[in-house]
């Protein structure tokens, strides 16, 4: 049975997409959240900045999984 799943590349394909999106919001969100912790340190302007920063990074990954996931849907309409 694992081998017919590991030779359907429409499955792996599937699962591949699952962890980028994943990937997408952990690092998009990891690098606003230490920019934003920096410009924090350097003008000491309290937690606000670094809250900024999260929303700013959960956004961007959003936008990222908006970006790949369309891509991906339309290149299964060109398959078709």
């Amino acid at each position: 049975m694992l081998r017919k799943i590991l030779a359907d590349k429409e499955i792996l394909r599937s699962i591949s997409m699952i962890g980028r999106l994943g990937l997408n919001i952990v690092i998009s969100l990891l690098v606003f959240f230490f920019i934003f912790l920096y410009i924090e340190k350097t003008f000491n302007t309290g937690y606000v900045i670094l809250a900024i920063g999260i929303v700013l990074g959960v956004l961007s990954g959003i936008y990222l999984n908006y970006k790949h996931l369309k891509k991906f849907y339309d290149e299964d309409k060109n398959r078709l």
